[in-house]
């Protein structure tokens, strides 16, 4: 076990939580970048993997000490409670409409937003936009190009920062992950720095639809997507905001419908989820529509403008 002394002081609480080997192990992790907030939101079954413990009862006892010491264990609120706090940070994205007509007047921070669309809607560059608008509030941005579109040559995210007035720093406070499959994409998630602020997935079906091919994968390629979303969520309950973008499937019907290639887990795990569309393909134009958003009528219309720096 190593001596109390000889820890870094950032992790002294592991030595105080752990003992023998497992001590040795979580004092690995916080030199990784797991504090002990980031090790509090892992749960019982991810920490008997990373710490080595072999009985589940041990890995829960564990879980429990370790969100005591990190004073996140969950307590009911009052609704008087919840009003004093407010409603917590909101980011405006620069789409006025959209500014305007969601219920907090931007994204808000704690959720996760999903943004479905075919090619050409907008949804890359709405996800894009809102990074930059982050960066250029002074947050920390980490950025998940599942596609391999994000190229620095492209300008179209210099005008973003420019639109935004972001400070030259910005740069230095964006992490640009590029996993190569869907076994990358949720390593690299559970891997983020705690002070990461946004967390942007461009697109999170993409790896996920390409491995898991067939009818007879859709249950554990839906299992898979939803740990990842899963992970997301823990990030929301530190006051992160996380943005994932979508494809879109054909349902056969008597009109043309499409729903988001994530299915019901998309649709139940995401806090606010937009469809966007661009009716005519000649017109640099769109509209978007909550397809299930708390406090939005389903048929609120949000138009919006695609420019080369973003849309308006």
């Amino acid at each position: 076990m190593p001596k109390k002394r000889d820890v870094p002081e950032e992790c002294r609480w592991a030595v105080e939580l752990f003992s023998g080997e497992k001590a040795e192990r979580a004092v690995e992790l916080c030199l990784r970048g797991y504090s002990l907030r980031k090790l509090a939101l892992l749960t019982p079954m991810e920490l008997a993997d990373l710490l080595g413990y072999d009985d589940v009862a041990d890995a829960e006892k564990a879980a429990r000490r370790v969100r005591e010491a990190a004073g996140l264990v969950s307590r009911p609120l009052t609704l008087a409670e919840l009003k004093k706090t407010g409603g917590g940070r909101v980011l405006k994205t620069g789409v006025e409409e959209f500014d305007g007509k969601t219920p907090w007047g931007g994204v808000k921070f704690g959720l996760i937003y999903g943004f479905v669309g075919e090619y050409g809607t907008g949804k890359s560059l709405f996800a894009k936009q809102i990074s930059a608008a982050a960066l250029a509030a002074g947050l920390k941005t980490a950025y998940f190009d599942t596609e391999g579109v994000f190229a620095i040559e492209d300008a179209s995210f210099d005008r973003m920062l420019k639109r935004f007035n972001a400070p030259e720093d910005a740069y230095s406070r964006m992490y640009l992950y590029k996993p190569k499959d869907s076994f990358e994409l949720i390593e690299q998630l559970r891997e983020l720095p705690e002070d990461i602020d946004v967390i942007v997935v461009d697109s999170l079906v993409a790896p996920f639809r390409a491995e898991y091919r067939g009818r007879q994968m859709l249950a554990p390629r839906q299992q898979a997507m939803l740990y990842a979303l899963n992970i997301l969520q823990r990030y929301c309950h530190l006051g992160k905001l996380a943005v994932v973008t979508d494809q879109v499937v054909d349902v056969p019907a008597m009109f043309n419908v499409k729903r988001p290639a994530g299915g019901n887990v998309l649709l139940h795990t995401v806090h606010a989820l937009f469809m966007l569309e661009r009716p005519n393909k000649a017109k640099l134009e769109g509209r978007m529509w909550p397809l299930d958003v708390p406090g939005m009528s389903p048929d609120v219309e949000i138009r919006y403008e695609i420019r080369d720096d973003g849309l308006y």
